[in-house]
C-alpha cells in the first residue's frame, strides 16, 4: 500500500492546501474498490514453534529477495 512508503514528516500550512489535502484523504477512504480491505477471516494462527520458525524464515527470504531486486532495478 502506498502509505507504507511515507517515511518523512511534512508541513501543509496554506489553508487552501490543507483543505485540498484533507479532501484527497477523505476521497481516497471512499474508494474501497481501488484499495480492498484485507480481512483476517483467512488468517492462520501459528502456535507450533517449528511452523513459526519456517514462516519467519520464508518471510526473511522474501525480504532479502525484494531487497536484491530493488538494488538490481535501482
Amino acid at each position: 500500500m502506498a502509505t507504507s512508503s511515507i517515511t518523512h514528516s511534512f508541513v501543509v500550512s496554506d489553508p487552501e492546501a490543507v483543505e485540498r489535502f484533507v479532501n484527497a484523504i477523505e476521497e481516497s477512504a471512499k474508494d474501497k474498490d481501488r484499495y480492498p480491505f484485507r480481512s483476517l477471516d483467512k488468517a492462520i494462527f501459528l502456535t507450533d514453534p517449528e511452523e513459526i520458525t519456517a514462516f519467519m524464515e520464508k518471510r526473511e527470504k522474501l525480504k532479502r529477495e525484494r531487497k536484491r531486486m530493488n538494488a538490481d532495478n535501482g
